[in-house]
């Protein structure tokens, strides 16, 4: 193979790898105002707004950002729960909060400061009753509650009422609320 044969195929190489960069990507605008959840669907409501100043449109933008939102925070949080099992990684999703001020325990005036201090101090608070004779004869002496009956309902009933609960209070695969 001659050294021209080889610059020409390079050239070529090059040339089907310059035209499939610029067919295939896209121009991204990227600033430190940029959210990753952004998609498609918003631009186009977010542009369809601009240019009607419809109040119809205004609401189309705002359900699509909260459907690309949940959608895009669902699938992190399904990453992070299932595939990377690193559940710590969603700490970046929350502020930075300082500790309180923390109080030493007290017991019959003196501090807690080792642990067995505070083993021997908590052991005593709640195993005071250990080994104490107990008349439960009370117990005999309380009325029972009549018993209710749920009226019968279908499932049809069911599944309307848990309809109008909301499934996106809580982050989570499972959203429940």
């Amino acid at each position: 193979m001659s050294k021209e044969n080889l610059e020409a195929i390079v050239q070529r190489l090059a040339s089907t790898f310059n035209k499939a960069w610029y067919s295939q990507a896209k121009k991204k605008c990227i600033t430190k105002h940029s959210k990753e959840w952004w998609n498609h669907a918003c631009t186009e409501s977010l542009n369809r707004y601009r240019n009607t100043g419809d109040i119809e449109h205004w609401r189309e933008f705002k359900s699509n950002t909260q459907v690309a939102k949940r959608e895009f925070f669902d699938n992190k949080i399904h990453e992070i729960a299932f595939s990377k099992k690193r559940p710590w990684d969603l700490m970046n999703w929350v502020k930075k909060k300082n500790l309180p001020t923390i109080e030493s325990i007290l017991y019959e005036g003196q501090s807690c400061n080792t642990l067995p201090d505070l083993w021997h101090t908590l052991h005593l608070s709640y195993n005071s009753a250990e080994n104490r004779p107990i008349n439960a004869s009370f117990l005999n002496e309380t009325l029972q509650a009549d018993q209710i009956l749920w009226p019968p309902f279908s499932k049809q009933e069911f599944k309307d009422t848990i309809a109008k609960c909301s499934s996106s209070s809580t982050p989570g695969p499972d959203h429940i609320s």
